[in-house]
């Protein structure tokens, strides 16, 4: 068995009994960049975020106490993860508890001396985001123009250390016209772009920077033909999958997603997030329901976590509409989107007729073209 088919596997049966595979631990809410369109970050400097933030011991005990109930995948991410000072400290008790770990960062702050530590304890995965192709985009979108050059400089002193990498970008108004650029960017690298296409208001619902930065359903459906296309041609040069693997994946949807279920995700299942100031959330974007495992334990917050997502209603109206195949909707962006689980959102609505209208318009022009 591949691991793919594995952790499908693992995936499946931790859904159906509620295990907590996936932990997903927020270190900090503070960051060296202020990108316009970040759900949730506050200054490096911020001496009241920094103050409420758990101490490196309780996120290793609570990394322990996880792990203990079933978790085997871990994300640290923030904020930015190299803001905290004892960061060194956190990662290297959690690398010795046999999880797969994953940092999240944007890569500015690693220094020759951050590399070659992790190169000699390397993670699973180490994903750097980037945030366009030039200084002037990351001076538009993070106020810090120098940020380019630093987070390559971070890459590439990271591939030399032999640290498993992956870029990331999350596409917007400010660096879509350089999209093909940082595809370069990782391609001479050897290393997939990684692509975030939605941009969710603010998790606090503070400010209104995300409708200035994310993109017009007609370019996010743009965007999404161009991967498509990129990930067709990627999937012509694979192995097909395996009749098991398709078996795996059928039951995965089986079991994990129910038609009652108002996430079409993992999450309140068998992932959970945690963030900066110490709540258990479902995703990075929720900022409700909500438990508190550093004060009630891991388990109590866990339990209290799943049975409160469970009581989360269906969008009525989401459910009865013909676009909901084209749709990206979710409880997350509902809420963030319109203040209620049950309201539909304007943005997702119009995105999700984009689609159904490109995909006529796709059908007509090969069948034209057949003719």
């Amino acid at each position: 068995m591949k691991w793919g088919q594995l952790s499908a596997l693992l995936g499946m049966k931790s859904m159906k009994q509620h295990i907590p595979l996936i932990g997903e631990f927020e270190l900090t809410g503070r960051c060296n960049l202020g990108c316009k369109m970040c759900y949730m970050s506050h200054k490096i400097d911020d001496s009241k975020v920094l103050y409420k933030e758990p101490s490196a011991k309780e996120w290793i005990e609570l990394a322990r106490e996880a792990r203990d109930m079933g978790m085997l995948f871990i994300l640290l991410t923030g904020g930015e993860v190299f803001a905290r000072s004892d960061f060194r400290e956190i990662y290297t008790e959690i690398s010795m508890m046999g999880l797969t770990t994953t940092i999240y960062t944007n890569g500015t702050l690693i220094t020759p001396q951050i590399a070659s530590w992790l190169g000699s304890r390397p993670p699973s995965q180490i994903e750097i985001t980037l945030y366009g192709a030039s200084q002037e985009s990351y001076e538009k979108i993070c106020g810090n123009g120098d940020g380019f050059h630093r987070a390559l400089r971070g890459i590439d002193l990271l591939l030399d250390q032999g640290v498993n990498l992956q870029i990331r970008t999350t596409v917007v108004k400010d660096n879509i016209h350089e999209f093909e650029k940082m595809k370069e960017i990782a391609g001479i690298r050897g290393i997939k772009l990684g692509v975030v296409n939605y941009v969710s208001p603010r998790r606090d619902h503070l400010g209104k920077n995300y409708d200035e930065m994310r993109l017009a359903p007609k370019e996010l459906v743009d965007l999404e033909e161009t991967l498509s296309a990129a990930q067709a041609h990627q999937a012509n040069l694979s192995e097909p999958l395996s009749e098991d693997s398709l078996n795996i994946h059928k039951e995965l949807l089986e079991i994990g997603f129910q038609e009652d279920d108002p996430f079409p995700c993992s999450c309140g299942k068998n992932t959970f997030w945690v963030t900066w100031d110490g709540r258990m959330v479902p995703c990075s974007i929720m900022n409700k329901p909500e438990a508190y495992p550093f004060k009630e334990g891991f388990l109590s917050a866990w339990e209290s976590l799943i049975r409160q997502c469970s009581q989360i209603p269906k969008c009525k109206e989401c459910s009865a509409c013909d676009l909901k195949e084209y749709c990206m909707t979710c409880p997350a962006r509902l809420m963030n989107e319109t203040g209620s689980y049950e309201v539909p959102a304007s943005y997702l609505c119009q995105c999700a007729k984009e689609r159904k209208e490109r995909e006529g318009k796709n059908y007509e022009n090969l069948h034209k073209t057949n003719n």
